[in-house]
């Protein structure tokens, strides 16, 4: 059976991170600030975007189909949006993207959640 992404449930995925580590020592903006979209990407697991006034996350409908893919998927995004809320997310794009901060949360998200982090970046 497929997860039937929605909405409500990657805000309540957020959420739940939220308690987990990297994210409960962090301030991250609660879920009522973040813009959950379930896209239909056939290349890509997720996104993060921020405009300028508004954090999206999207979570791909086509990609993911297991609670495991989007807690690691959307862990992943989060660490994108913890950066750019507090100045340290890499403005280069490409590899430097995932910059050495980046690691370091991704390096604890890992090994919290039992992922391999050559297959976080």
């Amino acid at each position: 059976m497929t997860l039937p992404l929605s909405p409500e449930l990657l805000g309540a995925a957020y959420r739940f991170l939220l308690h987990t580590p990297p994210f409960k020592t962090r301030k991250m903006p609660p879920s009522s600030k973040v813009k959950f979209i379930v896209a239909r990407f056939r290349r890509d697991y997720a996104s993060y975007q921020w405009d300028g006034k508004q954090h999206t996350i999207r979570m791909s409908i086509n990609a993911i189909g297991h609670t495991s893919t989007l807690l690691k998927y959307l862990g992943h995004e989060m660490v994108h949006l913890y950066l750019e809320e507090n100045g340290l997310e890499s403005r280069a794009g490409g590899q430097d993207t995932h910059n050495a901060e980046f690691k370091k949360l991704a390096k604890i998200f890992c090994r919290y959640h039992g992922c391999d982090p050559k297959a976080f970046y």
